[in-house]
């Protein structure tokens, strides 16, 4: 099972428009115009890990709220598991529902076909600039780990002064 993206700091960000948890279509495009994004990807809804990583990011909201960039989760679950997720963990932010893979395969991230990660995205950060470059990549060698919740918040932070 590959697990590592081709992509890197510097590269274009894949464009996308995916739908929340409440089916709206977003898109990638319009999140960048509003500053920087953290795309949060995660395995699963309701996963271990993934109630640690974005009970994380939900008890740090306040801080990334205020570096003056955007947290914005994503998995392959269908937007009604997304919905009752986002409620039942109170995340402040918003989960977009990559279904098909789609995008989790234009990042280089789509979980092979066998075992337990079948048809998942891995858990990884990507911070996306306004003009739609990539600052910062980070792919979990093994989906049990975590990100480095601070640095994410310091390069947003770098990333949304620089305008």
């Amino acid at each position: 099972m590959d697990r590592s993206s081709t992509l890197k700091a510097g590269d274009p960000a894949p464009e996308f428009q995916i739908p929340d948890e409440m089916n709206e279509p977003v898109s990638l495009r319009e999140l960048a115009r509003k500053g920087p994004v953290a795309l949060l990807f995660f395995p699963s809804v309701w996963g271990m890990m993934c109630n640690v990583e974005m009970g994380t990011f939900r008890d740090m909201f306040g801080e990334f709220q205020a570096s003056g960039g955007q947290l914005i989760a994503i998995t392959t679950n269908s937007p009604m598991s997304n919905a009752p997720y986002r409620e039942h963990m109170r995340l402040p932010y918003q989960i977009l529902s990559d279904f098909d893979g789609r995008v989790s395969g234009q990042y280089g991230i789509l979980c092979g076909e066998e075992g337990y990660m079948a048809g998942r995205s891995n858990r990884a950060v990507f911070i996306v600039e306004r003009d739609l470059r990539l600052k910062y990549v980070w792919v979990a060698d093994d989906p049990a780990y975590e990100p480095d919740y601070d640095l994410v918040l310091k390069l947003l932070t770098e990333v949304a002064k620089e305008g």
